[in-house]
């Protein structure tokens, strides 16, 4: 499961989310690549809908995301033995999660139908062991990062596989997420770093809104392209944003 309570903490610093990994501050992994990698199509985005409109779908998107990943995680996170008596707990838990985070109905209506779309599919039968959820990772190269890793599990071939949800509006191309390739990248590296087990490989499973969900496969071949350039980036991402001298411990 998650790693110690110092692990978990986060700070913010210049609008930024860090990780206090002991003495040291890390950049989390969804910082870096929002910070250094291109954002021109979100910028045109939002003028072309206007900033109140986007403001209010990407609230939306958010929302109904997060009630999609907390459902997942009280699934697999049951200690129950049978699927029906998890999914039945795991659907009391999250209407009483979205009344307490005052999410909207409407919200739970889709993250609930973005959910079943793993389940209904089948997905979530790839799944022999859960390993860890919402893990903590960190790694000290070029400078550090760390995140929280969505899921950790073994296949039925016993195969580790970092997984990580997504929810979309419509059908992705691999062309157009590529930062979802590095963000497996950067957990797969850290993982490795932090327990010595080298993973399989990575999966991105994408719940898409009125069609059917997609599973992207990062294998090892995918690691070495994807995490050389998230490392590049995470070294460019320190030499510009240095940390100021009073949050730097001695």
């Amino acid at each position: 499961m998650a790693t110690s309570e110092s692990l978990q903490q986060t700070e913010t610093i210049n609008g930024k989310r860090y990780y206090v990994i002991g003495k040291n501050k890390y950049p989390s992994v969804t910082t870096v690549l929002g910070s250094m990698t291109d954002s021109s199509g979100l910028d045109e985005w939002r003028k072309r809908v206007g900033e109140e409109e986007a403001d209010r779908i990407s609230k939306f998107s958010a929302n109904r995301g997060t009630i999609m990943h907390q459902m997942i995680e009280f699934y697999l996170g049951s200690t129950l033995e049978g699927n029906r008596e998890r999914l039945m707990e795991a659907q009391e838990k999250i209407i009483e999660f979205t009344k307490e985070e005052g999410f909207s109905e409407e919200e739970l209506e889709v993250g609930r139908r973005l959910f079943y779309s793993f389940y209904n599919n089948g997905l979530f039968n790839r799944i022999s062991r859960v390993v860890s959820i919402e893990e903590t990772l960190y790694s000290h190269q070029m400078g550090g990062y760390a995140g929280r890793v969505d899921n950790i599990y073994e296949n039925t071939f016993a195969h580790l596989l970092i997984l990580d949800f997504k929810t979309s509006r419509k059908q992705k191309k691999k062309d157009w997420i590529k930062n979802y390739f590095m963000q497996i990248a950067a957990y797969f590296l850290a993982y490795w770093e932090m327990h010595g087990v080298k993973p399989k490989g990575g999966e991105i499973w994408i719940a898409v809104e009125n069609d059917e969900p997609q599973i992207f496969e990062v294998t090892w071949e995918d690691i070495k392209v994807y995490g050389k350039e998230f490392l590049s980036l995470v070294k460019k991402y320190h030499e510009l944003n240095p940390l100021p001298p009073e949050y730097i411990k001695k």
